[in-house]
């Protein structure tokens, strides 16, 4: 949209004639999707939000691919004095949200709180693509959760390991059903994860250099759904078809099995079992 298309919703526009002025003068449009209204804003009260897993193509969060942004401020309104913020902040006063229940316990009804960016960002809601995602910026909406690991835990690692086949059956096993008891999507909530297990790091020593090497190209490909990341037809009984996963995700996996000394046999349950987990609540999904 262009800027002479918007010049008359912005809210707090000033003297302002040109997208170029605004940039220069570390200032954003910002628009409220409530109201359809726009705002001058501080870039660096703007901060990238993922709103939903679904604008996440990679593992790895790309700030450039996510729509939102979330005002994230620190300060008084007194150090706001003068700031293109505060007149954002006093037009949501006139609209009363600071007495809202869910703000109005807050010492400033505006501020967000200072949060520890984790690196690891699980989904509360799966469908058929299985994943925990590497963040190096980005804050998460409340159907994502941050990872902290109580044992320093390298994050590079622990990405991997969240995302191996075998953590995706644990989510199939532990997680809550879809609502109503039907198919479609498990949800998982933040006890689950701290119910689920994670290999000792004592027992990945060996594998660490093989870990490394796989990061950085693993975590930029796209997700594809379980069945095209173990290579089996949908369409198709799961346990009538060889399990073959992709390349990346078999260096995975195989590092995993190895540690815990998984037969070859007790590999493919483990790829047999969450295919058929997925598929059969999918289907479910269909027939309700």
């Amino acid at each position: 949209m262009k800027f002479s298309e918007i010049k008359h919703k912005i809210k707090n526009l000033g003297n302002f004639k040109s997208l170029k002025e605004i940039k220069e003068a570390g200032l954003r449009i910002v628009r409220n999707t409530k109201t359809g209204d726009y705002w001058l804003i501080e870039k660096e009260f703007l901060k990238p939000v993922i709103k939903s897993p679904r604008e996440c193509k990679s593992i790895l969060i790309k700030p450039e691919d996510l729509k939102y942004k979330v005002l994230m401020v620190h300060k008084s309104k007194k150090e706001l004095k003068g700031k293109k913020v505060l007149d954002y902040i006093e037009w949501g006063e006139k609209q009363k949200l600071q007495k809202r229940p869910t703000i109005k316990s807050r010492n400033r009804w505006y501020d967000l709180g200072e949060w520890k960016i984790s690196k690891n960002v699980l989904p509360m809601f799966e469908r058929a693509r299985k994943y925990s995602f590497y963040n190096k910026s980005c804050y998460v909406d409340a159907a994502l959760y941050w990872v902290y690991s109580k044992d320093q835990l390298d994050e590079n690692i622990l990405c991997l390991l969240l995302n191996s086949t075998l953590f995706g059956l644990w989510k199939e096993l532990m997680a809550r059903p879809p609502e109503g008891g039907g198919g479609g999507p498990i949800q998982m909530k933040a006890y689950h994860y701290e119910e689920m297990l994670v290999i000792k790091l004592e027992l990945l020593k060996k594998f660490e250099e093989k870990l490394k090497n796989i990061f950085n190209s693993f975590i930029r490909r796209k997700i594809k759904s379980i069945f095209t990341e173990l290579g089996f037809d949908p369409s198709k009984p799961i346990r009538e078809q060889e399990p073959n996963p992709l390349p990346d995700r078999k260096a995975l996996d195989d590092i995993v099995f190895d540690a815990l000394g998984l037969t070859e046999e007790e590999r493919k349950e483990v790829y047999w079992s969450v295919a058929e987990l997925v598929k059969n609540r999918l289907e479910k999904a269909k027939n309700v």
